[in-house]
């Protein structure tokens, strides 16, 4: 088993007639130029023995960049007024209890089960089904 692809024995040529001919194109050119006057400039080898400096400027990141603001005017407050608490009548009571039946005999004549029922109304299956027991409400699926 070769460790390495022995080049010296592969089937296809290494320099095809199309490089041949644009390195023969690209000679021509340069010549054309130089012809006219041109120069090239040969700058070798440039590269620095020291490592480019990698810098976080962290008045850019959008970690930071809110410790570099300007510190705004302070906002006023304006007086918040005490929620008043809203007492509810018993009769507003069975008006919500029966919204929440309506809802859920809905469902349940679409054939829904009281665990769906639940989630979708965001009740507890629990609620779903005390609320099946007062009004006599059946489902097609159960657990």
């Amino acid at each position: 088993m070769q460790r390495y692809h022995d080049t010296r024995h592969d089937p296809l040529p290494r320099h095809s007639t199309l490089q041949d001919a644009e390195r023969l194109r690209l000679e021509q050119a340069t010549q054309a130029f130089l012809a006219k006057g041109g120069q090239v400039e040969q700058i070798g080898y440039q590269m620095s023995d020291a490592p480019t400096t990698f810098v976080i400027n962290p008045e850019r990141t959008p970690v930071y960049a809110h410790l570099y603001q300007p510190p705004a005017a302070e906002p006023v407050q304006l007086p918040v007024p005490e929620p008043k608490a809203v007492e509810r009548s018993p009769a507003q009571d069975d008006d919500v209890e029966v919204k929440q039946a309506a809802l859920v005999m809905e469902a349940a004549t679409l054939g829904d089960s009281p665990k769906w029922i639940a989630k979708k109304l965001h009740m507890t299956e629990k609620r779903v089904r005390q609320l099946a027991r007062d009004y006599h409400i059946s489902f097609r699926a159960q657990r």
